[in-house]
């Protein structure tokens, strides 16, 4: 069974803070960073931090809202970044969420 959340899609009933809130349900996700929420309908996107048997990794996710109908499709897609947790800090993670935000939203 793959336990890292990659490629994924689920309908999730609720607000725009939902689809985050699912995800931190997950006992092995310690962070989840929106980093797109420019959207008025709530079609935002980030990355969220997964820790599965000592190693992080770093996933994208986006969450679109299904209006007319209610709640938001959340999918999450490939691994960003992986390490060690060993190496893992504070300054890491702000790395990695500089990084993919320049390679994803500059142009």
């Amino acid at each position: 069974m793959n336990l890292i959340l990659t490629n994924r899609e689920h309908n999730i009933e609720g607000n725009w803070y939902a689809p985050r809130a699912f995800l931190e349900q997950y006992k092995s996700v310690f962070a989840v960073k929106l980093l797109n929420t420019t959207s008025s309908a709530g079609d935002w996107d980030g990355i969220f931090f997964q820790l599965i048997n000592g190693i992080v990794y770093g996933i994208p996710f986006g969450q679109t809202n299904n209006y007319p109908n209610s709640g938001f499709t959340l999918w999450t897609g490939e691994v960003y970044f992986s390490c060690e947790y060993s190496i893992w800090n504070g300054t890491i993670e702000d790395k990695i969420i500089e990084d993919y935000c320049e390679m994803t939203y500059t142009k």
